[in-house]
């Protein structure tokens, strides 16, 4: 295959869908009205690196395309979305070429990847036409190059076609006319089978790009500059403190299981042997302090249940021998610990982080990471369900996935 056309089959389709967007910039412009919600077209292309384990590689660079469809906020002095400078929503589909991507084992390849996902891009700064600011997505991505003991050994980074897929970023952008833009960025991504299977190594790549975006309507102009809006005056919000009740359960696959399933079965046995998801389970409090429209601040009170310290305490003595075992903190389903717990709101909706401290915990040898524990997620605050809400959050420890928990809870005033 001749440079020319190699160049033509990767790049082309974007360049071309560059090229429309372009073009329809100069069709007859149509004012958004009052209250109205512009939508817009973004197409863009990157070059990505494997950022994690890059000793697993011989080559790290692949290429991502990417297509989004665009929502931009409206509102009024006081409102969420002038208090974020007006963030644009949008959901995307990209594909990336990780089958570009060669392992150093001559067991282990990757397939290209399509993730569709959930965005929300804010501008931190304006000046003139140019603007600064963050991204971040969350979404779900699909591939068919996961694990495999026997055709796909090296690819022990994740064990299951649909994955959890997460992206933060930042860019500058060139608001070249009132319907186009251009957009330079650079974005950290991730893709985790999030202990619903195992190897969960975890794929972690970076890299810039470039795309255009077209909008269907004439994007007002937003005059604001600065590192923040102004507060929130709208009356979805009262300050001070509220305390929440919430239960919640999830699935994992445990890590110590699988490695001693290596030592003790063939390549054969081992691809026929599914490792079993073990239920988890957790009951925790709040007490929160609502500073602001945008943010509150608390302490949290966490019980924990893991289905599998059995499991553990027979996968410890396969990898450790049974002295350790015995000389070990021991093994116990139940734990419990207690935070601080920080959310940031948009609405009804709100990004809830936690950062906690186990007060007891058995974990045996495998699966003791320390006393430090995160919880991160989506939390949403129906008002037509109050006083009941609804979130999903990954539990982890130092940053590593435990499981994905949903929980269902009931807020108090």
């Amino acid at each position: 295959m001749s440079a020319r056309r190699a160049f033509w089959e990767k790049r082309g389709p974007v360049l071309l869908s560059a090229a429309l967007i372009f073009g329809l910039s100069f069709a007859t412009p149509v004012s958004a009205r009052e209250g109205d919600m512009p939508q817009a077209l973004r197409i863009g292309a990157s070059g990505m690196q494997i950022a994690s384990f890059r000793n697993a590689y011989v080559r790290t660079g692949f290429h991502s395309c990417t297509v989004e469809w665009d929502f931009v906020t409206h509102g009024t002095e006081g409102s969420f979305a002038a208090a974020y400078n007006h963030p644009v929503f949008g959901i995307g589909l990209s594909y990336n070429s990780l089958d570009e991507v060669h392992f150093a084992g001559e067991s282990g390849h990757y397939a290209p990847m399509l993730a569709l996902y959930g965005n929300m891009a804010r501008d931190l700064f304006r000046q003139g036409q140019f603007a600064f600011g963050y991204d971040f997505a969350l979404g779900f991505s699909y591939s068919s190059g996961y694990y495999d003991p026997v055709t796909n050994g090296a690819n022990w980074f994740f064990s299951s076609p649909v994955l959890i897929y997460a992206a933060v970023g930042s860019h500058l952008t060139w608001q070249v006319g009132k319907r186009f833009d251009l957009q330079a960025d650079i974005t950290v991504r991730h893709h985790s089978s999030a202990r619903f299977a195992y190897p969960n190594g975890g794929l972690n790549y970076w890299g810039g790009g470039l795309s255009a975006r077209y909008y269907f309507q004439d994007r007002p102009c937003y005059g604001r500059s600065g590192l923040t809006g102004p507060r929130i005056t709208a009356d979805r919000y009262e300050r001070g403190w509220s305390y929440e009740v919430y239960a919640g359960g999830g699935v994992h696959a445990c890590a110590a299981e699988w490695k001693a399933c290596c030592e003790t079965l063939d390549l054969q046995t081992l691809a026929a042997t599914k490792l079993r998801r073990w239920p988890m389970a957790s009951l925790s409090f709040d007490a929160l302090y609502r500073l602001s429209g945008r943010f509150a601040l608390g302490a949290t009170v966490n019980g924990f249940y893991t289905s599998n310290s059995k499991r553990l305490e027979w996968a410890d003595g396969i990898l450790y021998g049974e002295d350790a075992v015995s000389q070990s903190k021991g093994y116990a389903p139940l734990s419990c610990g207690v935070g601080a717990v920080q959310e940031i709101f948009y609405g009804d909706l709100a990004f809830y982080f936690q950062e906690g401290f186990y007060l007891f915990k058995r974990a045996g040898i495998h699966a003791d990471h320390g006393r430090i524990y995160e919880r991160a997620g989506l939390r949403y605050y129906p008002r037509r369900l109050s006083p009941f809400f609804v979130s999903a959050c990954i539990k982890a420890h130092r940053f590593k996935a435990d499981y994905l928990d949903f929980t269902l809870g009931v807020r108090f005033r």
